[in-house]
């Protein structure tokens, strides 16, 4: 077998476009980290965004995978630059043998002058995952759903009270400070700009700050305790089917880890999301972030949704 990967004929275009805002609606729509509406709208927002000039859009390459002159699948290879450096982000693949096929694409995103590749996968994209194992990807984010919330269970040790706008300023500071030092952890953003990348993003966000429509910040206090032990930020998300509680920002105070607090906050943060109408709550958390995840999943979430990427360290062969 002799694969190789060639730029698609325009006139196939349309129907890929169309089969593939099918499969990704469908992934979303599968792992539950969106309703059947939202789903499919989110899946064609992104095609419309990446494509608006159809199949000639820059940065994006829709590539056919040939064994010899027939053609065993697609791939759709975005290669931009980030950050002052250049990334791939591998959004789609299907071939009969994707293990293979992505050892091409690793070596084309490499020779558009990628410095990484991104991979994102849903957990139930069992030949996505079977196709990266032993490639050297690590998980950079990871989307954990908890859904349907439990029955009610006391949180214990904390009680959840509004932010204060003197709370608040505090917060935003070190929000800013501490997401700017995990962009540069994780390999998202340089340390020269990470701090300014954070602090918009954060603006983007929070544009009326505490007062910010659909945003809830908590402190966190617990007894026989005078200062707060941590803070919560959640954001309220109106979907078809109901509210759904996103958790912006767990943070407990270094002072307090290893006490339980964190797990009692994210057991409180389920009284507020049924507070508010909700059945389900989301969050993101870094993929090197053990400890969090590890949390995570023992109050009852799921990992749904998971970015990889591995360096790319210069052009691997075109052919298997």
């Amino acid at each position: 077998m002799t694969l190789s990967l060639e730029p698609m004929p325009a006139e196939r275009f349309d129907a890929w476009r169309a089969q593939t805002v099918t499969r990704m609606a469908a992934l979303r729509r599968e792992s539950r980290m969106r309703p059947p509406t939202e789903a499919a709208e989110e899946a064609e927002g992104i095609l419309r965004s990446r494509f608006p000039e159809g199949i000639a859009s820059e940065f994006q390459h829709v590539l056919e995978v040939r064994d010899g002159g027939r053609v065993v699948g697609s791939a759709w290879l975005e290669v931009k630059p980030a950050d002052g450096q250049v990334k791939g982000l591998l959004y789609d693949l299907r071939a009969n043998d994707p293990t293979a096929a992505l050892a091409l694409i690793e070596a084309r995103a490499a020779e558009e002058g990628a410095a990484e590749l991104r991979v994102d996968l849903f957990v139930q994209d069992a030949a996505g995952w079977g196709a990266i194992e032993g490639r050297g990807y690590l998980p950079t984010n990871v989307q954990m759903l908890l859904e349907p919330l439990p029955a009610t269970r006391a949180s214990g040790t904390v009680a959840l009270m509004p932010m204060t706008a003197e709370q608040y300023a505090s917060f935003e500071d070190r929000l800013i400070a501490e997401f700017a030092d995990d962009l540069v952890r994780e390999g998202l953003w340089s340390p020269e700009g990470a701090l300014a990348e954070s602090a918009r993003q954060t603006a983007e966000e929070l544009p009326d700050g505490l007062a910010t429509e659909g945003q809830l910040f908590f402190v966190a206090h617990a007894e026989g305790i005078r200062q707060p032990v941590g803070t919560l930020w959640l954001e309220v998300r109106q979907r078809s089917r109901g509210p759904h509680v996103f958790v912006m920002e767990l943070h407990v105070e270094p002072s307090h880890r290893r006490r339980g607090f964190g797990a009692a906050m994210m057991r409180a943060a389920e009284d507020v999301a049924r507070s508010v109408g909700a059945e389900s709550i989301g969050l993101h958390v870094f993929g090197s972030n053990d400890a969090a995840r590890s949390l995570y999943r023992s109050l009852g979430y799921r990992e749904a949704e998971v970015l990889l990427a591995k360096p790319l360290r210069g052009p691997a062969p075109r052919s298997t």
